[in-house]
C-alpha cells in the first residue's frame, strides 16, 4: 500500500500539493485539514488516527512525540530544507524511500540537505 502523508505546517502546503498532484501520493498539508496552528501531539494524534506519515522539520519534537507513540504510522523529517525547491526535492526523496520500505510503523525517516536518508526505530 502506498504511504499517506500529512505534512506539517513547518513545510510549504505546496510540497503537499507537488506530492498529490504531480506524484500521485496521498498527501495533504495540515492547513488543509483544519489544524493549522495545532499543536504537534494534535497532528500527531490525528496522522496516527489517519494512518498518515508526518513529514516535517521539526525533528526534536516529533522525535520525542515519536518515542512517547510508538505505534505511530511513520515519522519523515527534513533535516535542513529550506527553501521552496529544496523541500520539494527531499520530500519527493523521502517519498519514494518510505514507499519502497519494508517496515514503516513505528519507523523515523530522516534526510540531510544532500538527500541522505537515515531509517530507524526510536530507541
Amino acid at each position: 500500500m502506498a504511504p499517506r502523508f500529512l505534512i506539517d505546517e513547518n513545510l510549504s502546503p505546496q510540497l503537499a500539493h507537488h506530492l498529490r498532484t504531480v506524484h500521485g501520493y496521498e498527501a495533504v498539508h495540515v492547513n488543509e485539514i483544519g489544524l493549522q496552528g495545532a499543536a504537534d501531539p494534535d497532528v500527531l494524534a490525528r496522522a496516527v488516527a489517519e494512518d498518515r506519515i508526518v513529514m516535517t522539520s521539526n525533528a526534536e519534537d516529533f522525535r520525542q512525540l515519536g518515542r512517547r507513540t510508538p505505534n505511530h504510522p511513520g515519522l519523515a523529517v527534513m533535516l535542513h530544507a529550506v527553501g521552496l525547491a529544496q523541500q520539494l526535492e527531499l520530500g519527493l526523496k523521502l517519498a519514494t524511500v518510505i514507499e519502497a520500505a519494508e517496515i514503516i510503523h513505528g519507523r523515523l525517516f530522516e534526510i540531510d540537505r544532500h538527500g541522505a536518508v537515515r531509517a530507524f526505530k526510536l530507541p
